[in-house]
């Protein structure tokens, strides 16, 4: 029918409005990210049984959008957010990163499985099970075999026991950057 099940969105706006989360809850979208307290706080207030996924600062520097200006938690500050989010009885379920949109540098994408992973140990030491992992976008088609197979070596690496986490991207500059051409 074209619809999609609320459980496979995330709401990952940087900064959403309470009205917002509102509506999420009203349509069943649970799965939110966050990169701050202030947005704890509007989804305690308004979404108590929200799926949160904490976004991580990745170093977005070899993208040609780079995203980290916008949003992501600097790893330093993921025990205090945390900390924050089991204060006000939220569940946290995961981790997502984001590279920069078109990113030219493979690379980039093991060190932020890197950090997710540091990220995981955090959240274990919080007291969550993480079980999710979105590792972001920015997959240029010129480099998409080689950047999937650093992702790849990356995961076998830092998760090299994947039962029971999910792991999702967000591909869509892939899917279209060849997709019209300007005159």
């Amino acid at each position: 029918t074209g619809v999609v099940d609320p459980s496979r969105i995330i709401f990952a706006n940087p900064c959403k409005a309470a009205s917002f989360i509102r509506n999420a809850a009203r349509a069943g979208v649970d799965m939110m990210t966050f990169d701050n307290a202030d947005e704890l706080f509007k989804v305690a207030r308004t979404h108590k049984g929200a799926k949160l996924v904490i976004r991580i600062l990745t170093d977005d520097s070899k993208s040609l959008c780079a995203l980290g200006l916008k949003y992501g938690a600097p790893l330093g500050t993921v025990p205090g957010l945390l900390g924050k989010a089991k204060e006000l009885e939220l569940d946290v379920i995961g981790v997502s990163f984001h590279v920069g949109s078109g990113c030219k540098d493979s690379s980039a994408f093991a060190d932020a499985v890197m950090r997710a992973r540091m990220a995981f140990d955090m959240g274990k030491d919080a007291g969550y099970n993480f079980s999710f992992l979105d590792v972001g976008g920015g997959f240029e088609d010129s480099t998409f075999e080689a950047t999937a197979s650093v992702l790849s070596d990356a995961l076998k690496y830092y998760f090299p026991d994947r039962s029971g986490l999910r792991v999702i991207a967000e591909p869509g500059r892939f899917y279209v950057s060849n997709a019209f051409q300007l005159a």
